[in-house]
C-alpha cells in the first residue's frame, strides 16, 4: 500500500508517495521529479530509499515501478562506486 505525502515550501510543492518497486524495495517518489536519463533518454522519476540514496525509476508496465538502472544501457556511467 502506498501512502502520500504532501508537503509544500516557498518554491516547490512536492507530491512524495512511497511505493514498492518490483525488486521489492521501498521508496519514496517525488513526481515533480520527472525528467528524461542522460544516458538512454528514457523517462524517468527519482527516489529516496530508506538509507537516503536516490536512485532513478521507472515505469515498466501497468503500475509497475522497478529501478532504471536494471534495464538502461548507460547505467554503469551514472551509479556511484
Amino acid at each position: 500500500m502506498s501512502k502520500e505525502y504532501p508537503a509544500e515550501d516557498k518554491n516547490h510543492k512536492f507530491k512524495i508517495q512511497d511505493i514498492k518497486l518490483e525488486c521489492g524495495i521501498f521508496v519514496k517518489v517525488d513526481w515533480n521529479s520527472k525528467t528524461k536519463c542522460g544516458g538512454c533518454g528514457k523517462e524517468i522519476f527519482w527516489a529516496a530509499t530508506k538509507n537516503e540514496k536516490i536512485m532513478p525509476i521507472e515505469l515498466i508496465g501497468h503500475c509497475k515501478w522497478n529501478t532504471h538502472f536494471a534495464t538502461c544501457p548507460d547505467a554503469n556511467k551514472f551509479r556511484n562506486n
